[in-house]
């Protein structure tokens, strides 16, 4: 394959901030760019660029640390032949209990913002190693130093919270400050997510039993809102699921 991905979904103390920390490249040799869809999932990433440009969505990033805001619709990106890249995806409202703000647009880290001290050495560092496996492990140890120094408070009890437990207007106010986006906002994004990785794991499975199971009013509904939110319709993901 032209592309080379890992993947490594962390337990224990990383478990409950982190959703997986990851390494991609491609092949210097491929003889085109490859092009992947990120599905939204309201969390938030820091991705290290650690060699040549790449496109998101409309923008071309230069090497370096970018973090990423919430994640609302699916993106695009464009990795040309000799793309090295990784990164730590979180898991919804990790980012701004971690950094202490809530981003609208990616931010790239230079020297002189805060997290400069922490991300860029780990940059270089990242930059010289070879394998996909030592750039996991090399994040997965940043990681667990940098949650020990900053002590994030840990809220996905409150994302996933069952109505009754606190006041919805509590729980609006932690949505739109932690989020940007209202609790029904974030379940319609879920619930996408969901219906998708179902229709990756079963393609073969009817539209219409698809959307029952998800909990959509029918087939027309699923698929407005896959449109919405993923940038594509449930048979546009199942026919290009595999590129």
């Amino acid at each position: 394959m032209n592309l080379e991905f890992e993947i490594f979904k962390p337990q224990g103390m990383l478990a409950g901030y982190v959703q997986a920390i990851w390494s991609v490249s491609v092949k210097p040799d491929t003889a085109q760019t490859v092009r992947k869809q990120l599905l939204s999932d309201a969390g938030t990433g820091v991705v290290f660029i650690l060699q040549n440009e790449v496109q998101i969505d409309n923008d071309w990033q230069v090497p370096g640390v970018l973090l990423l805001p919430v994640s609302t619709i699916a993106h695009h990106v464009t990795l040309p032949p000799g793309t090295v890249m990784a990164g730590v995806r979180f898991h919804p409202a990790v980012g701004y209990q971690l950094f202490g703000q809530r981003l609208e647009h990616p931010l790239r880290i230079e020297n002189d913002h805060f997290l400069a001290s922490s991300t860029l050495p780990i940059f270089a560092y990242l930059q010289a190693m070879r394998s996909p496996s030592a750039r996991i492990s090399a994040l997965y140890r940043w990681m667990q130093t940098l949650i020990t120094e900053c002590e994030p408070q840990e809220v996905g009890h409150i994302i996933d919270e069952p109505l009754g437990t606190i006041s919805q207007r509590q729980r609006e106010r932690n949505f739109q400050k932690w989020l940007g986006i209202t609790p029904k906002h974030y379940q319609r994004i879920k619930r996408v997510k969901q219906t998708l990785e179902q229709l990756r794991a079963q393609p073969d499975v009817a539209l219409s039993d698809l959307a029952l199971d998800q909990g959509f009013a029918d087939q027309a509904h699923m698929t407005r809102e896959c449109k919405q939110i993923a940038r594509m319709t449930p048979k546009q993901f199942a026919r290009n699921r595999n590129l």
